[in-house]
């Protein structure tokens, strides 16, 4: 369902959610103080479908309580990969798309307030 966002073959469901979890994230984090945390998660292995998508909840779970990272921005990270998961269920289309793009949204305005410029953002979500 994101394909019509975008032309490009380099957005896909997963490729968003990797770049959410793993560049807009720890822009985020860095943003507010929490530079181990944005360390781990940038650290964090890719998001290549629903497999890794289920292995990075738990992943930024433990950096939560390791680093005490900002809360709100940890469950959006996790909200996006939820979305993912929610993707790969029979008849997740629409909400899974929903909470994707909803989670990416909230990570890219906390990016946006802690910096990194428009053209930035846009390069990056767009790979």
């Amino acid at each position: 369902m994101l394909e019509p966002l975008s032309r490009s073959t380099s957005l896909s469901a997963a490729s968003l959610t990797d770049r959410a979890v793993r560049a807009l994230l720890p822009r985020a984090l860095e943003g507010r103080g929490a530079a181990e945390a944005a360390t781990r998660a940038r650290a964090l292995p890719e998001v290549t479908g629903a497999d890794a998508a289920r292995n990075v909840q738990p992943a930024l779970e433990r950096i939560a309580r390791a680093t005490h990272a900002p809360p709100d921005l940890i469950r959006a990270a996790a909200q996006a990969s939820g979305g993912l998961l929610r993707l790969a269920m029979p008849g997740g289309d629409e909400v899974g798309t929903a909470q994707l793009l909803s989670a990416v949204t909230r990570l890219a305005l906390a990016a946006d307030r802690s910096g990194l410029a428009a053209s930035e953002l846009v390069a990056l979500l767009a790979g």
